[in-house]
C-alpha cells in the first residue's frame, strides 16, 4: 500500500498539462555563454569583498510555565549562573550547551524582530524564540534572552511561558574564509539577486481568490471548441485522463499556429484578449503560449511576470510550472537576470504556497543538467548559494541545503567527487564557523539520502562517521549522544536513567493515540537484561517535568506480570526477533487516550471488561510487523489491529481478523480477539 501511496504522490505531482521537460533550448545555449562571460569577466575585475558570518554563539535553554512569572524572572535577572538558576526553580526544563544563531527579520506586520535558534541534531530537538527588535540585545553584558506569552486555547491558559537562551559565550559572527567568500561573490555577480521576477511582489493569484469571467476565457474557451479538446467524463480514470490531456496538448504548437493563419476570428481575439491583459496586469497560461509563439516571446514574458501564483497545497504544481516557464522564455529572451533567478527558484522548490511538505518537495526535479550545460562555474553556485551569511548591505541569493543535496546527487561524478571533498575541508577549516559547519554536514547527510548508487551510499555514510570530530563540541556531543537532550532535561533523575540503555528519545509535542502535548519519550532496555522486554515511554512536559520515577515504581510489577503469562511468552520467544515493547504513559501503562482505543471495540467487549490496571503493549516481528495487545488485570489477552496475513502460535489470520476497515489510502485489520494465559481464544 505504501508504494502504491507513494507511486500516487510522485504521478499526482509530475503531472500537470502546461509542463515541459526542458527549461532551456540547445540554441539559446551560445547567447546565454556570451552573457556569463560578460558576468565574469566583471567578477575578475573586482577585489572579492569580506563576508560575515551569522551570529552565533553556544547557550543553555530554559523554558517554565509558571502562574508567577515574575517570580521567575526576578531569580533569572539575579541569578549568579544557570546553575544559580535551575536550582532556584526545580520545574524549570532544560537544555544544555548548543548552538544558537540570532536572526534579524520582518513579521507579516511589518514589524522588526529577532529570531534566536538552536538546531535539531539527531534525536535533539531544535528551540526558538522571537523577540522585538531592540539594539539594546547587541549589548556585550547581556547574559540572557527570553521571550513570554500566554496559550490562551492550552491547558495552560492561565499560566505564562517564559522560554530562552542564557547565554555560555558573547554573540559573535566572524569572516567567511576568503577561498569560500570567492564563491559567495561569485554567486552574487553570476545570480544577481537584487532582481524581481515579478513586477508587483505583492499581487498574488490563488485558487481562493473571487474569479470573474474576461475575454482570456473567451480566448481560451473559443481554442478548446476550435480544437476538440477532450471532455471529461465521469467513468474515466485518472491515468487515462492524463494521457488523454496530455495527447491533446503536445498538438498545442500546431493548432495554435494553424488558427492563428487561417481563423480570423482567433487572430483577432488573440490580439485583442493581449491588449486586455498587458493594460489591466493580468495573465493565463495558454495565453503566454499563444504570444510566445505567435506574436512576442518578450511580451509573453512580461505577461508571465504581472502575477505570482500561490499554491493552494504541497502538492500544487502551478507555481513551479510558472517559473519554469518563465525560466525558459527569459533564456530565450536573454533575459539573464529573470532566467538565472526563476531557475534556482524552480531547482530550489522556491515558490509561494499555503502549504509545503517535503513528500512534495523532494519528488519534484532540481533539472540542475540543464545549467550544467552552460559556461558558468556550477560548483560556485551551489555552494556559494548554501553558504549562510549575514544579508547585510547587499542581497544574496539563498539556496535550500537538501536542494543542493539532490542537485548534486543527480550531476555527474566529477561534480560529486568534488562536492565529496570540499564538504571535508569545509567541516575541517578551522575558520569556518560552527553554523555552517552544520549546515553543510546536514547538505551531505541529505546528499546521501538522495544518492541511488547503494555502493556510494555505503561509502558516503563512511565518510559522514568520519567528519564528526572535525564538529565543534557543541554539535559533535549531540550526535555522539543522541539521547542528551533527554539526560539534560532529566538531570536530576541520571542515577536510575543510567541504569537503562536508552534505544531512542525525543522531547517534543506529539499526537497519538495515548497523549497528545508537550512530552519526553523514551524507549528503554534494562541493562544486563535479554533485550526482549521494551519500555517504550511517554511522559508529560507541562508545568512540571513528569519523572522518570513514576515508571520505576511500577516498572517490576509490569515486567513481572508479562514474564509470568505464558501466551506471551511462547509469542515473544517463538522468534528471536521478536521484541515486547510495554507502554507506559505518565503513570500508567494503559491510557485510553480520548477514548481512542475503547471506541472502536464491540461493545459487548468494552461493556464486559475491565480495563483497570490494564498494560498496553506491543510486540515486533519480522518484517517489520507488529502487533498491539492489551493485558487486563485477569491475565486475559486481548489482540487490537493485525497486518495483513498474520497468523499467532496456530491461529490463522481469518480467524483472528474481525473486521476490515478500508480508507482513501490503506487498509487495516480489526482483531478484538481476547485468549487466556495459555492461549485459548475466548470469542
Amino acid at each position: 500500500m505504501k508504494k502504491t501511496f507513494y507511486t500516487f504522490i510522485i504521478t499526482l505531482i509530475s503531472y500537470n498539462i502546461y509542463a515541459q521537460n526542458k527549461i532551456v533550448n540547445e540554441s539559446d545555449i551560445p547567447k546565454l555563454n556570451s552573457i556569463i562571460k560578460s558576468l565574469e569577466k566583471t567578477y575578475l575585475e573586482n577585489e572579492i569583498p569580506s563576508f560575515k558570518s551569522l551570529p552565533q554563539t553556544t547557550a543553555n535553554y530554559f523554558k517554565i510555565i509558571t502562574k508567577k512569572p515574575n517570580d521567575f524572572l526576578h531569580s533569572l535577572n539575579n541569578a549568579e549562573d544557570f546553575e544559580q538558576l535551575v536550582k532556584e526553580n526545580p520545574s524549570l526544563q532544560i537544555d544544555r550547551e548548543l548552538l544558537i544563531i540570532k536572526n534579524i527579520g520582518v513579521n507579516y506586520k511589518k514589524e522588526k524582530k529577532i529570531e534566536i535558534k538552536s538546531f535539531e541534531i539527531g534525536q535533539n530537538q531544535s528551540h526558538l524564540i522571537k523577540i522585538n527588535y531592540n539594539d539594546s540585545i547587541n549589548n556585550s553584558n547581556i547574559k540572557f534572552l527570553y521571550s513570554i506569552h500566554k496559550e490562551t486555547w492550552s491547558k495552560y491558559k492561565d499560566a505564562s511561558i517564559i522560554q530562552g537562551f542564557y547565554l555560555i559565550n558573547k554573540f559573535k559572527s566572524i569572516n567567511i574564509p576568503e577561498e569560500y567568500a570567492n564563491w559567495l561573490y561569485y554567486t552574487d555577480i553570476i545570480v544577481k539577486p537584487e532582481t524581481s521576477i515579478f513586477y508587483d511582489k505583492n499581487k498574488k493569484s490563488n485558487s481562493y481568490s473571487p474569479y470573474k469571467k474576461t475575454v482570456i476565457d473567451s480566448l481560451v474557451s473559443y481554442y478548446q471548441t476550435k480544437t476538440n479538446k477532450p471532455p471529461y467524463r465521469k467513468e474515466q480514470d485518472y491515468t487515462s485522463r492524463r494521457k488523454e490531456l496530455n495527447d491533446w496538448q503536445s498538438k498545442k504548437e500546431k493548432f495554435s499556429d494553424s488558427l492563428f493563419r487561417n481563423d480570423k476570428h482567433f487572430k483577432k481575439l488573440l490580439l485583442e484578449t493581449l491588449t486586455y491583459a498587458e493594460e489591466n496586469k493580468v495573465s493565463n497560461g495558454d495565453l503566454e503560449d499563444f504570444t510566445a509563439q505567435l506574436i512576442s516571446k518578450k511580451r509573453a514574458l512580461n505577461l508571465m511576470r504581472q502575477n505570482q501564483q500561490v499554491g493552494s497545497c504541497s502538492f500544487d504544481n502551478g507555481p513551479i510550472i510558472q517559473q519554469k516557464r518563465i525560466a525558459s522564455i527569459s533564456s530565450q529572451t536573454q533575459n539573464w537576470g529573470v532566467f538565472i533567478k526563476s531557475f534556482l527558484n524552480v531547482m530550489n522548490d522556491n515558490v509561494s504556497r499555503n502549504a509545503n511538505s517535503n513528500i512534495a518537495s523532494n519528488a519534484r526535479k532540481t533539472y540542475i543538467n540543464e545549467l550544467a550545460k552552460l559556461n558558468l562555474s556550477l560548483n560556485k553556485i551551489l555552494l556559494g548559494s548554501n553558504l549562510r551569511v549575514q544579508n547585510t548591505n547587499q542581497k544574496h541569493y539563498f539556496s535550500n541545503g537538501s536542494k543542493i543535496a539532490k542537485a548534486y546527487a543527480n550531476l555527474e561524478s566529477k561534480y560529486q567527487k568534488y562536492f565529496e571533498n570540499i564538504i571535508l575541508e569545509i567541516i575541517s577549516n578551522k575558520s569556518m564557523d560552527a553554523f555552517n559547519k552544520l549546515h553543510f554536514y546536514n547538505t551531505y547527510k541529505n546528499y546521501q539520502y538522495f544518492l541511488k548508487d547503494s555502493l556510494k551510499i555505503k561509502n558516503v555514510e563512511n565518510n559522514i562517521i568520519k567528519l564528526i570530530p572535525f564538529l565543534p563540541t557543541e554539535i559533535k556531543s549531540r550526535i555522539e549522544y543522541p539521547n542528551k537532550q533527554l539526560y539534560d532535561l532529566l538531570h536530576k533523575e541520571k542515577k536510575d536513567l543510567d541504569n537503562f540503555e536508552i534505544i531512542s528519545s525525543y522531547v517534543a509535542n506529539i499526537s497519538s493515540y495515548s497523549y497528545s502535548g508537550d512530552c519526553w519519550t523514551a524507549e528503554l532496555v534494562e541493562k544486563d537484561s535479554n533485550n526482549k522486554i521494551i519500555y517504550d515511554l511517554t511522559m508529560s512536559n507541562g508545568k512540571k517535568t513528569t519523572p522518570l520515577k513514576n515508571f520505576i515504581y511500577k516498572k517490576e510489577k509490569l515486567k513481572s506480570r508479562v514474564e509470568n503469562h505464558p501466551f506471551l511468552q511462547e509469542i515473544l520467544n517463538k522468534n528471536l526477533e521478536n521484541k515486547l515493547y510495554i507502554k507506559f504513559t505518565n503513570n500508567k501503562s494503559f491510557a485510553n487516550h480520548r477514548n481512542r482505543i475503547t471506541e472502536e471495540m464491540p461493545k459487548e467487549l468494552t461493556s464486559t471488561l475491565d480495563f483497570n490496571n490494564a498494560i498496553s503493549l506491543y510486540i515486533s516481528f519480522p518484517n517489520r510487523k507488529h502487533v498491539r495487545f492489551i493485558l487486563l488485570n485477569s491475565d486475559k489477552l486481548l489482540t487490537l489491529e493485525i497486518p495483513k496475513g498474520f497468523e499467532l502460535l496456530g491461529y490463522k489470520f481469518e480467524e483472528l481478523m474481525t473486521e476490515e476497515k478500508k480508507s482513501f489510502l490503506s487498509t487495516s485489520y480489526k482483531s478484538y480477539k481476547l485468549f487466556d494465559n495459555k492461549g485459548k481464544m475466548l470469542n
